[in-house]
């Protein structure tokens, strides 16, 4: 998705780098999939693992998939809650984690500023190559993408009959459209600032939110901002009164979910075990997890061990 996702604290996770990575939700031996327990199964003989999670809901569950089904193959793994990817790929280079679940486009476009184009097949055969040389990589992408989504309220795209990036950038010639948008899209070339140079769309003030939230579409709701950057996967999408404009341009390259592994760790065993969470990571699966996670208010560590368990 993608340069994308939460609340930039780069100089927080960097400080925590600094002091030694945390396992989320306890020491390093406590991340989901467990090295203590082993709720999946997996003994822990084929080593141990670190899996990196962005700071965003929808990473988070996917980073305890991966952990969870690295430990059913017989590793031992951890989940390290980290931020942005300006902080996540150095620890991935470095080996200060292991593995993260990257999205092809905005991984590649890290690497290679605007590299992402419409064609998928290119954009993994460049992104394969930009990541060997930083020493990290990629196994198979998933069929599951989450790319930016830009959201408006339904009311507000019946009144002004705006259902594509086109017709928001005729409407905001009459009326600049106050724009809600994480810090990390205001430069971002496929975020606010694609939006401007590609759409030629007129903004009023911008409004920070966080990424993947019900306030976030509170906020359209309240007419705080009358359109906004969400995940295109998002579960607060499939609850809320919103409509998703078409890319008509094609502003976004697809993002399909992938892992990116550092090149030490790099084994048969482990491709095999994250292969066969990509194989089954559909569409319709990440979508239902992340409503079941974002709305419906389930734990995560929940919900990705049900996954896992069907694999």
């Amino acid at each position: 998705m993608n340069s994308k996702r939460s609340t930039l604290r780069i100089l927080a996770a960097a400080a925590a780098l600094a002091v030694g990575l945390t396992a989320c939700g306890g020491g390093e031996g406590s991340g989901a999939g467990g090295t203590g327990n082993n709720p999946a199964g997996g003994g822990g003989e084929k080593g141990a693992i670190r899996v990196g999670a962005f700071g965003f809901p929808e990473s988070q569950l996917l980073a305890n998939i991966y952990a969870k089904a690295l430990t059913k193959a017989g590793f031992s793994a951890s989940v390290l809650q980290l931020q942005q990817r300006p902080t996540v790929q150095p620890a991935l280079q470095k080996g200060d984690v292991d593995v993260v679940p990257e999205y092809v486009s905005s991984m590649l476009n890290f690497y290679s500023p605007s590299a992402a184009t419409s064609d998928d097949a290119s954009n993994l055969t460049k992104l394969k190559t930009a990541a060997e040389a930083k020493g990290v990589t990629v196994y198979t992408a998933s069929p599951a993408t989450d790319n930016f989504a830009f959201v408006v309220t339904k009311e507000f795209s019946d009144q002004n009959k705006v259902t594509t990036l086109s017709e928001l950038g005729t409407y905001s010639k009459g009326k600049p459209v106050d724009f809600g948008g994480t810090p990390e899209c205001k430069d971002n070339p496929q975020c606010y600032k694609g939006l401007q140079d590609t759409y030629k769309i007129k903004f009023g003030d911008y409004k920070t939110i966080v990424l993947s939230s019900q306030q976030a579409a509170d906020g359209l709701e309240k007419n705080t901002y009358q359109a906004a950057v969400f995940n295109s996967s998002d579960g607060v999408l499939t609850v809320n009164p919103v409509v998703v404009l078409k890319d008509d341009k094609g502003l976004n390259p697809n993002d399909f979910v992938i892992p990116a592994v550092n090149k030490s760790k790099a084994t048969p065993d482990l491709q095999t075990a994250l292969d066969n969470v990509s194989s089954k990571l559909t569409q319709d699966e990440l979508n239902r997890m992340n409503k079941e996670t974002q709305n419906d208010r389930q734990p995560i560590d929940k919900v990705a061990q049900a996954f896992v368990d069907g694999l």
